[in-house]
């Protein structure tokens, strides 16, 4: 594909291929040894634990497959790598190379773009965001992550025909595990009454929990609330502080069962989570609502298990796997207290848990037919390059 461009994109290329990671005067890197197609790759760093699944199922489906990281190169090292024939190029995540992307533009090398993320500064006018409006237009194969990447794609002149929402490469989690019997007598026990699971709650959000509890009450009378605190030690006070409150309270750690007029259910702390999980139709992720989930639960846990997912505005510790089902609609983001009682007690509604859960189960287990579809068209131009 001949490179031809815009005077403003032609200055942002320029000024791109300036900034790159790797100078002009530094060696190309090592060419893997072997006699099989070269693949040439250039991983952002939001999408190292993509490339891992990506690089596992290329090489299952092609063992003689030489695959090199490119990095971010200047133009005399970008040609070089040329020279080495390679059989495609591989973009992954949010960055875009210039002079990688240009050099394999001029020999008419097919490039996939995939993991692809674009943010509403593509569609402006600095110099940055002409220079990626010029590169998405070399690219062959755009795969995104989400609607609104697919949306500013095109906004970016990307041609429609090129451009597919495939969803994000998730991290492919087991499921938690559970008894099976002990999960059968618990359902029987709750005979439909709405549940709902606050996760590894610390302290500080203990009285948000429960007020959510009681606006969940107002709308569903027998609503059930099962309560994992983060600190087991925190199971006889709460409980007593429950108590206090005027809901009824059964306890795990002493046996006891979520009968008909308890309200709610303290469990064990962190143990058994595959069985709440599967018990609670939509879960709270403890942790995120004050700014302490340094020890949060993973959010593809609940998704995994078909329960819909609440959590605050503090998600540093999975900021990939959040925004991942943010994306997708498949959670609801909470800012406070209020928003956490609100969206509990809106979420005691079926047809509203059913597409959250629905969405979440999706990005959770998705990674594998991603992945898939990723791979796809870079098989199919090694396919071509070597026949």
């Amino acid at each position: 594909m001949a490179w031809a461009g815009t005077g403003i994109g032609r200055l942002g290329l320029w000024w791109q291929a300036r900034r790159a990671g790797v100078p002009d005067g530094a060696a190309p890197p090592d060419i893997p040894p072997g006699g099989g197609p070269l693949l040439l790759v250039q991983v952002s760093p939001d999408a190292r634990a993509a490339f891992a699944q990506v690089q596992r199922r290329l090489m299952r489906k092609r063992p003689d497959l030489r695959i090199l990281d490119a990095g971010d190169p200047g133009p005399a090292v970008a040609e070089a790598l040329m020279g080495a024939d390679p059989a495609a190029l591989l973009l992954l995540g949010s960055d875009l190379p210039p002079a990688l992307i240009l050099a394999a533009a001029r020999r008419s090398l097919p490039i996939i773009l995939a993991e692809a993320r674009f943010a509403p500064e593509d569609t402006g006018w600095t110099l940055r965001a002409s220079a990626r409006r010029e590169l998405v237009r070399q690219i062959r194969a755009i795969l995104v992550t989400d609607p609104a990447s697919q949306a500013i794609a095109l906004r970016m002149g990307a041609d429609r025909r090129r451009v597919t929402m495939t969803g994000p490469v998730a991290e492919i989690r087991d499921p938690l595990p559970c008894s099976e019997a002990e999960r059968s007598v618990m359902a029987q026990l709750l005979r439909g009454r709405h549940a709902w699971l606050a996760a590894s709650v610390p302290p500080d959000e203990e009285e948000a929990v429960l007020t959510a509890h009681l606006a969940a009450l107002a709308q569903s009378h027998r609503a059930l609330l099962f309560l994992a605190p983060r600190d087991p030690d925190r199971i006889d006070p709460l409980a007593h502080v429950i108590e206090a409150s005027g809901l009824i309270v059964a306890r795990r750690s002493l046996d006891e069962d979520p009968t008909e007029d308890v309200q709610v259910m303290l469990t064990d702390g962190p143990t058994e989570m595959g069985l709440w999980y599967r018990l609670a139709p939509v879960t709270y992720l403890g942790g995120t609502l004050g700014g302490d989930d340094a020890a949060a639960r993973h959010p593809f846990e609940p998704a995994a298990l078909g329960s819909a997912i609440v959590h605050g505005p503090h998600t540093a510790r999975f900021a990939t796997e959040w925004q991942q089902l943010g994306g997708a609609g498949a959670a609801r983001q909470v800012s406070g207290a209020e928003e956490l009682a609100n969206a509990i007690a809106e979420l005691s509604q079926p047809d509203l848990i059913a597409t959250l859960a629905s969405n979440a189960w999706t990005v959770s287990t998705g990674g594998a037919d991603v992945t898939m579809r990723i791979c796809a068209p870079v098989l199919d131009a090694i396919a071509k390059a070597t026949t």
